[in-house]
């Protein structure tokens, strides 16, 4: 079974789930939050991803990771705004 810390070494495709792999406070998101490839930069060296909050964060590839078969998605709530 693949952890955060086991990734899955398949390169990932657009439309493809992605996993991160580390927290990305700026955005309010954290690792294993998942997401959508919608473009890929230098044959796979990052990748442009799309989250459920519509953040859309262009990663390095050591920062996001393919979401493998046996992973089940979970829900986390988003925090709140500091605008309310």
């Amino acid at each position: 079974m693949n952890t955060l810390a086991e990734p899955l070494y398949e390169p990932l495709a657009e439309h493809r789930r992605a996993v991160l792999t580390v927290d990305q406070p700026e955005a309010e998101l954290i690792a294993g939050d998942v997401g959508v490839v919608v473009l890929i930069h230098g044959e796979g060296a990052a990748y442009e991803v799309e989250f459920p909050n519509h953040a859309v964060l262009t990663l390095e590839a050591d920062q996001v990771r393919a979401l493998g078969m046996e992973e089940i998605l979970h829900v986390r709530p988003q925090p709140s705004s500091p605008n309310g």
